[in-house]
């Protein structure tokens, strides 16, 4: 993920060892650290509760940017990063905090116990004080964190069974953590088409700093060969447009793309996270339904200007209807 993301190649020789791009906080980063603590408890909140701290988070970020140009409270937005940390490193056996120097800049991180993989609760929370954030979202920050640096676990998200053409709508849903846990596993094929062409939208999508126009890709076609096409337009006829190109191919499989919005991700479309969504199927079979969220470029003064960015990694949402 870019919220909480794998940060090395191999395992460490022990469970507590370190590994290259990690190594152990010296007494002096961890004061640092214990002062931001406690300039996060003066606030009187319940730092245990993730809920209580999002609230924080929410609120305070809320105040400053209604307010007059100010700049970013750096000692806040530290002290709720560690906060968040600190509830990544209660939920998950053998995680602490150790300073990642992979990257452009060391910075302090919550790692696995193996030291593989990372959550980098400072960057993101710095992140979401930029872009904004509802009250929910520590508390989900801080579960896929944990699901994330937790052996043998990926990151749960709702997972809907979606019609082809139709909005992902928040509900109940079994979670999907790979391809491989849906009740009917698509074909290494149709995964990888999947996968590429989510890795395509989202580039082209920051790219642009929001969204991008629904595109198909079918591979296999007996008329056709590879191809991409794409359909320009209002985004819903768009979308059904590049749906039906796609049955008209007779391909073998095919993948379409388009730009929308997740479930819970609930926020106003000015400050809420997008998400480029692509359905994918062999002929005949139940198409796989992937996602990755984004965060649309911003623009203006006091500092809070931003390019558009990835947020998290690829999501399995489920399964639909097959395209072909």
């Amino acid at each position: 993920m870019n919220e909480v993301r794998p940060t090395l190649a191999r395992a460490a020789s022990d469970t507590h060892g370190t590994v290259p791009g990690v190594r152990p906080l010296t007494a002096d980063e961890l004061a640092h650290l214990d002062r931001a603590r406690t300039y996060l408890r003066s606030s009187g909140t319940d730092v245990a509760d993730a809920h209580a701290v999002g609230t924080l988070l929410h609120g305070a970020r809320s105040g400053w940017a209604a307010g007059p140009p100010a700049p970013v409270p750096q000692a806040m937005v530290m002290a709720l990063g560690v906060g968040v940390g600190d509830l990544v490193v209660a939920r998950v056996p053998g995680a602490r905090w150790a300073l990642r120097t992979a990257g452009d800049a060391p910075t302090p991180a919550v790692v696995s116990a193996s030291g593989q993989d990372a959550a980098l609760p400072l960057a993101d929370v710095a992140a979401r004080w930029q872009a904004g954030c509802g009250p929910q979202w520590v508390a989900e920050y801080v579960a896929a964190a944990a699901a994330h640096l937790t052996p043998e676990s990926g990151t749960e998200v709702p997972s809907p069974r979606t019609p082809p053409g139709a909005a992902v709508a928040a509900a109940a849903a079994p979670v999907f953590r790979t391809p491989a846990d849906l009740p009917r596993p698509p074909s290494p094929a149709a995964q990888d088409i999947a996968l590429g062409v989510l890795d395509q939208a989202l580039e082209a999508t920051l790219a642009s700093g929001d969204g991008t126009a629904p595109f198909a890709v079918v591979d296999g076609s007996p008329t056709h060969g590879p191809d991409v096409r794409r359909f320009g337009g209002d985004p819903t006829q768009a979308l059904r447009a590049a749906r039906a190109w796609v049955r008209s191919t007779g391909a073998a499989r095919a993948a379409v793309a388009w730009s929308g919005r997740l479930p819970g991700d609930d926020e106003p479309a000015s400050v809420g996270q997008r998400a480029v969504l692509v359905e994918a199927s062999d002929a005949g079979a139940p198409s796989l339904l992937v996602a990755h969220r984004y965060s649309a470029a911003t623009s203006g003064g006091a500092g809070r200007a931003r390019p558009a960015r990835a947020v998290g990694e690829p999501l399995v949402l489920g399964q639909g209807d097959p395209l072909l």
